[in-house]
C-alpha cells in the first residue's frame, strides 16, 4: 500500500459511517473526478457515480433507478455551469431537498453567493483537504437523514393524524419548511453560507433580525396547515424587500428571521422593516378565524463583526437577535438561538 493510500485509510477512521449515501459527482476533469472519487471513499462514502459534463449527469438523473442522496457539482464547466445544473436539478420532484455540495477553485464570493441562490446546501474549496471533505459531507449526510426521516413522517397514516388534528396549532419554535422563495435559506444551508465566508466576506457582512411581534397571537388563530402559508408569506415579503440587496435570508422559529448581507456592496434601506410591513398588508392577509391577521414587524439595529473575531462564528447571529429586545418576549430569543446552533 502506498504512503498516500495509508494516510487516507488513516484519515478514514476518525469517521464513523452510517449508511452509504448514493453520490453523482459532477467535473469536467477526469483527474478531479478521480481523486474525488478516491477522496470520498477514504473518508467513508465509497458509492459514488462520476459524470464529466451537466449533459451527461442530467441523463445519468433520467436514468437512474433509485434516486441519489448527495450531489457533488464543479461550478465551473462550459456550456452548462455547476449553478445552472444545481438550479435544473432543484426542479426535479426527487431532488428538491437533496443536498448539493459545490466544488470550486474560484475564491470569487460572487459564484458561491449565486450557487446557494441556486438551491446549494454547501461547497467545498479545491484542490480537497480530505479533513475538510469528510466534515462537510458528514454535514450533507446528517441534513440527507433528517429529510428522509421527514419524509417518512409524512406517511398516509401520517396525514390523516394530521388532518385530524388540523386544529392544533403548529409548533411555534419551529423552523418551517419554505419552497422557492428567492435568497431564502433553510437554517442548514444559511449555517453552511455563514461558516464558509471567507475572512474578506466575513467582515463586509451586516447580520439583521426581523421578528413578527405578534407571532404568538398569529399562531393560536391559525391552524396548523394556515400557520405555514403565512410564515411562507411573511418570507415572500422579506425576500421582494431584499431584491435591490444581495443578502439571503432564513426562519430561525419563533417568528425570527435572520438576514445576512454585504453592507460595503449594497446595504439595506433604513426602513427595511417598514418596506416589509407594508407588503405583508398589500398580501391582506386572513387568520384562520376569519380576521386580518396584522402581523407586527420590527427589526433590530444590524451587527458587524469585530476587528477579532473569528470569520464564521455564528456570535454575530446570536447578537442581532439580541438586538430585537428581551422585553417582549424573552423566552423566545432563546429558543431560536438554539434552534440555530450557535457556536462560540
Amino acid at each position: 500500500m502506498s504512503e498516500k493510500n495509508r494516510n487516507l485509510n488513516q484519515e478514514a477512521q476518525t469517521y464513523s459511517c452510517g449508511p452509504d449515501m448514493r453520490i453523482l459527482a459532477v467535473d469536467d476533469d477526469e483527474i478531479i473526478l478521480q481523486l474525488l472519487e478516491g477522496a470520498l471513499e477514504a473518508v467513508g462514502f465509497p458509492d459514488v457515480t462520476l459524470s464529466p459534463n451537466p449533459e451527461d449527469a442530467l441523463m445519468q438523473l433520467n436514468r437512474a433507478a433509485e434516486p441519489f442522496d448527495c450531489f457533488l457539482l464543479d461550478i465551473q464547466m462550459p456550456v452548462m455551469d455547476g449553478i445552472e445544473l444545481c438550479s435544473r436539478i432543484r426542479k426535479l420532484d426527487p431532488y428538491r431537498k437533496t443536498p448539493v455540495v459545490m466544488l470550486t477553485a474560484m475564491s470569487d464570493r460572487d459564484y458561491i453567493d449565486r450557487a446557494f441562490a441556486a438551491g446549494a446546501t454547501d461547497y467545498v474549496t479545491k484542490p480537497f483537504d480530505i479533513v475538510e471533505l469528510g466534515s462537510r459531507m458528514r454535514v450533507a449526510e446528517r441534513l440527507h437523514h433528517e429529510t428522509r426521516a421527514a419524509e417518512s413522517s409524512k406517511s398516509a397514516l401520517d396525514r390523516m393524524v394530521e388532518s385530524l388534528h388540523e386544529s392544533q396549532a403548529y409548533p411555534l419554535t419551529e423552523p418551517v419548511e419554505i419552497d422557492d422563495i428567492d435568497r431564502f435559506l433553510a437554517i442548514q444551508a444559511f449555517e453552511n453560507y455563514v461558516a464558509t465566508l471567507g475572512r474578506g466576506s466575513y467582515f463586509a457582512s451586516n447580520v439583521l433580525a426581523l421578528e413578527v411581534v405578534n407571532i404568538h397571537i398569529i399562531n393560536t388563530r391559525c391552524t396548523h396547515r394556515d400557520f405555514v402559508y403565512a410564515i411562507t408569506d411573511f418570507a415572500e415579503a422579506i425576500s421582494d424587500s431584499l431584491t435591490t440587496s444581495n443578502g439571503f435570508f432564513t426562519y430561525a422559529g419563533s417568528g425570527i428571521f435572520i438576514c445576512i448581507y454585504n453592507r460595503v456592496q449594497n446595504s439595506l434601506p433604513d426602513d427595511f422593516a417598514v418596506q416589509v410591513q407594508d407588503r405583508i398588508a398589500q398580501m391582506g392577509l386572513v387568520a384562520s378565524d376569519g380576521r386580518p391577521m396584522d402581523p407586527q414587524i420590527r427589526c433590530g439595529s444590524p451587527v458587524s463583526p469585530g476587528f477579532f473575531s473569528r470569520p464564521g462564528n455564528y456570535d454575530i447571529v446570536g447578537q442581532a437577535i439580541s438586538r430585537l429586545g428581551h422585553e417582549a418576549a424573552p423566552r423566545r430569543h432563546g429558543e431560536a438561538r438554539k434552534i440555530l446552533n450557535f457556536r462560540g
